[in-house]
């Protein structure tokens, strides 16, 4: 057997057999050694060429999703080894570990298969594994929260399916390398195969105005969850968006995608002024940047290259953003932004996370996702795209002015001078912080040429 082929199968297989610790009693340290082996074959897939191996493919946006997804998983594992440590159900806690890493195997198949109807089912699959991962603290608004994301999601994806089914009416074959490759001319099955596909998987991406899941699930989810939504599994949907819109595209479906990608940037940006609860501010934000990656990806030229960067610092910034914001709910007790005063005094490395992460989510320079945004803007010039550039810079600016202001009013509001500091887990300060270095060196990552 090809030994890149065995580096992929171990991709899928490792998470798989760490699930199966919940029936042992050391299912914490087999889920961190598991989540660090995972990001070790990740890097190995790294130095995999680019191209088709039996069933799957590996290609210049998936191989940056992997090492993505594996490292993000490791940094949620680790969080919630302390994040969670009040819970005093033992049993349920390991359910949470074991779906925590069927969950990542969901995604991981999703990008490495190669073939259309699959990555239908890998998506699906996504839905059915992190749908519980919402709920270990059995609050109300966390099952209101987890119903309302498999009710809508599942809606969407069905849409989805017709997108499969006309696509292989069309090619007779779903292999998506083939399709894709081969090239196709604009037709009436392709055209409602594309704008099928964007409804259905825009639903799992969060696109307006299909979004009505997002800010609940992520808003309500534990923090490390709300980390792996919003860092990596709306980007993993959002490559799955782009290999469909590869093997449907024309003009008419060009300008579809960029009506909705507009509608999502428009509403972020009249919304986001009056977010109080802290999570579902960032999860808003998650909105926007998958936006700008989907805009990115479809764009092509300098714009994808823009995707790439911001989907490789959106995992680790907003991740380090919802640790952050999970410290916080730990320590004040509620998401309430109004609430939340004085953080540079009472978790100073906290406030530190919690400002790197928002500078980086929002675009801010010198940050990688401000060099994306600035790719994607100049792509859009280059092709004649002038008013998409104007809403996408006035947007852009409402939303950035709006979360480093609120952020900047918790961190810096308030007399705290002679409170003392709140204690907190070193594991979950660690975490949060590695997240946001790990978004501030990516740029190393494309001076040297990863990308």
């Amino acid at each position: 057997m090809n030994t890149d082929l065995i580096f992929l199968y171990l991709l899928l297989i490792v998470p798989v057999i760490i699930s199966f610790s919940y029936f042992g009693n050391l299912s914490q340290e087999i889920a961190k050694l598991g989540s660090l082996i995972e990001v070790a074959i990740s890097f190995v897939i790294l130095e995999v060429p680019m191209g088709v191996y039996s069933s799957f493919n590996i290609n210049s946006v998936n191989r940056i999703l992997i090492i993505s997804v594996s490292i993000v998983y490791a940094f949620s594992v680790f969080f919630a080894s302390t994040y969670h440590k009040g819970i005093k159900e033992p049993r349920h806690l390991k359910l949470h570990y074991s779906l925590m890493h069927l969950f990542v195997f969901t995604m991981m198949f999703t990008l490495i298969i190669n073939d259309f109807g699959l990555m239908w089912i890998g998506i699906e699959a996504t839905t059915a594994s992190s749908a519980l991962l919402l709920i270990i603290e059995r609050e109300r608004n966390q099952i209101e929260a987890a119903w309302r994301y498999v009710l809508i999601v599942s809606t969407g994806l069905t849409l989805a399916l017709i997108s499969v089914i006309l696509i292989y009416l069309y090619y007779h074959t779903l292999n998506s390398v083939s399709i894709i490759s081969a090239g196709h001319s604009p037709s009436l099955i392709l055209t409602i195969a594309g704008v099928t596909a964007m409804v259905g998987f825009g639903t799992k991406i969060g696109l307006f105005p299909m979004h009505s899941w997002l800010p609940d699930a992520h808003g309500e989810a534990p923090s490390e969850v709300s980390a792996m939504f919003s860092g990596i599994l709306l980007p993993v949907a959002a490559y799955v968006l782009y290999r469909f819109f590869l093997a449907t595209f024309s003009g008419r479906v060009e300008e579809i995608f960029l009506i909705f990608i507009m509608a999502t940037l428009i509403f972020v940006a009249l919304i986001m002024p009056s977010q109080k609860n802290i999570k579902r501010m960032f999860a808003y934000s998650t909105m926007e940047n998958m936006a700008l990656i989907t805009l990115g990806l479809i764009t092509g030229g300098l714009a994808f290259v823009g995707a790439l960067l911001i989907i490789l610092t959106h995992a680790f910034g907003k991740s380090a953003a919802f640790y952050s914001s999970g410290n916080i709910l730990n320590t004040y007790g509620t998401k309430d932004m109004n609430k939340i005063r004085g953080l540079r005094d009472r978790l100073p490395s906290t406030a530190i996370s919690l400002f790197g992460s928002s500078l980086v989510v929002t675009g801010a320079p010198p940050f990688t996702t401000f060099v994306g945004e600035f790719l994607i803007i100049y792509q859009l010039i280059k092709n004649g795209n002038i008013a998409p550039v104007f809403i996408i810079v006035v947007c852009l600016f409402i939303i950035s002015v709006s979360v480093l202001q609120k952020v900047s009013v918790m961190i810096f509001d308030g007399n705290m001078e002679n409170t003392p500091q709140l204690k907190l887990e070193r594991t979950q300060k660690y975490v949060a912080g590695l997240s946001l270095i790990f978004a501030f060196s990516i740029i190393f990552v494309y001076l040297g040429g990863l990308l």
